[in-house]
């Protein structure tokens, strides 16, 4: 269901939607999480992954360009591969929402626990999910510009505050810690959680006004993002903490020295806010994907406001039923992380074989040959209960007619 032209998503509006989404819970997460793992390897990977994530970008927005619809980069793939692998890169990208979003939503609570003593996680967890859910059933164009503020404020956050850092460093020594392969390509395959978002954005295809507008907000927010990590990568390198030394890095080091006393609260409010957007992303992404593969008349149902209310209900139900396993203890955000980010690749690398068929010979293409087997690579790196079910849903998606 089409919105009005005069409400659909501009470069501005579109580019709200994604930057905030795309940093997300990962730049709250990662620079910290894989600085304490591999000290200055990490400056490395962060360099690595934003090349990768800028060209991946690239190759995805083309994609939803060439086929725009609700069904995102699946059209291409139909095209390119035929209904079945549409229906395996669809699956994929489904399972991956499944517990991405929770994931997101934990961070997030982990944040504002300070505030809400002695309630579980998984319960902060469900308020911010309710918000969400709320959020999604607004016309994209008002959530866009909505988003367009925040992250904004978020991004200029970051920079400001890393730039101010590195301005103040007297001598950049950078020294390697021992070298290990495991270490490294497990940090990639974490590190990929940063760069995951560009395969939906090819869902949001006709909620913009034109193909120009995709284009211009997929590269300037490409270019943000990757701004953003790479300066805050080598403001923890580099940085001069008091701490630095003898505990593990904490992100809220970065905004202190300009934030002071009100670092906490604003690192908890981007926190919240970005992981909001984190969500309406992936889950409006995958909910119009759904609503587009017409499994059941009642996943295909739309709200006047253009929302897949069916599809968004499916998933929610979906959401808090995995939220009660986190409740009980029997998920956590580690598992729930690599669960996801093994679906993720393993739909990006389809993704990416579709656009060699499709792509004439060209950058974009070359770079999709590259960025398969390297994607390929960090995915040998998960462990094999997933591997095993990313097999399996191959299979049985291969062999079935």
């Amino acid at each position: 269901m089409n919105l009005n032209s005069d409400k659909k998503l501009n470069t501005l509006t579109l580019s709200g939607l994604i930057i905030g989404p795309v940093l997300g819970s990962g730049v709250i997460l990662l620079p910290p999480l894989l600085y304490n793992t591999i000290e200055n390897y990490s400056l490395l990977v962060w360099l690595g992954i934003t090349l990768f994530g800028f060209t991946f970008a690239l190759v995805f927005g083309r994609l939803a360009i060439l086929f725009p619809g609700d069904g995102g980069v699946s059209l291409a793939t139909k095209e390119a591969l035929g209904k079945k692998y549409q229906l395996l890169t669809s699956f994929y990208l489904i399972l991956a929402v499944l517990p991405g979003p929770v994931a997101v939503l934990l961070i997030a609570a982990e944040f504002l626990e300070e505030y809400f003593v002695g309630v579980n996680p998984a319960i902060i967890a469900f308020g911010i999910y309710a918000i969400t859910y709320l959020l999604l059933l607004v016309k994209i164009d008002f959530l866009g510009k909505v988003m367009l503020i925040v992250t904004s404020i978020a991004t200029l956050v970051f920079l400001i505050s890393s730039i101010y850092i590195l301005i103040q460093v007297k001598e950049f020594i950078f020294i390697l810690p021992q070298f290990d392969i495991d270490q490294i390509g497990y940090s990639f395959l974490i590190v990929f959680w940063s760069i995951v978002g560009w395969e939906v954005i090819g869902n949001y295809s006709n909620d913009v006004r034109d193909t120009k507008t995709l284009t211009k907000a997929v590269i300037f927010s490409a270019i943000t993002v990757s701004l953003v990590y790479i300066l805050l990568a080598l403001a923890i390198c580099f940085g001069d903490f008091p701490n630095k030394s003898i505990e593990s890095f904490k992100l809220v080091w970065i905004i202190e020295p300009i934030f002071h006393s009100y670092s906490s609260t604003l690192l908890a409010t981007m926190s919240l806010v970005l992981c909001i957007g984190t969500i309406i992303l992936f889950v409006g992404g995958v909910a119009r994907l759904i609503s587009s593969l017409e499994f059941t008349s009642y996943t295909s149902k739309h709200l006047k406001t253009g929302s897949p209310i069916g599809a968004l209900n499916i998933l929610a139900l979906t959401h808090i039923a995995i939220l009660a396993l986190v409740y009980f203890h029997i998920f956590d955000i580690a598992n729930l992380v690599a669960f996801a980010d093994g679906f993720f690749i393993a739909n990006a690398i389809i993704g990416l074989i579709t656009a060699i068929i499709l792509f004439e010979n060209g950058f974009l293409r070359y770079s999709s040959f590259v960025l398969v087997a390297l994607f390929f690579a960090i995915l040998m790196f998960s462990n094999l209960i997933i591997l095993f079910a990313i097999l399996a849903l191959f299979l049985f998606v291969y062999f079935r007619k």
